[in-house]
């Protein structure tokens, strides 16, 4: 009964917000860091000789990144 009368209480909506909010972000971090893992392990799977090719590519990845987040 008690959540009928939190819909008019806008400190109580904005907490609610903010739990969900951070509860969004925290998923979304751990999300990124499986996908960053995933990525590692898929480096192993490249041949030696391929390495160079890759860090060619990554290289270019992150000067993409970079720029686009003015980050240079």
């Amino acid at each position: 009964m008690q959540s009928i009368y939190n819909i008019w209480n806008f400190e109580y909506i904005q907490q609610q917000e903010q739990k969900n909010h951070h509860f969004k972000q925290v998923a979304q971090t751990v999300e990124s860091a499986n996908k960053l893992r995933e990525f590692l392990n898929s480096v192993d799977k490249v041949e030696p000789s391929y390495q160079q090719q890759l860090r060619f590519e990554v290289c270019e990845v992150l000067a993409e990144y970079a720029r686009k987040h003015g980050i240079y």
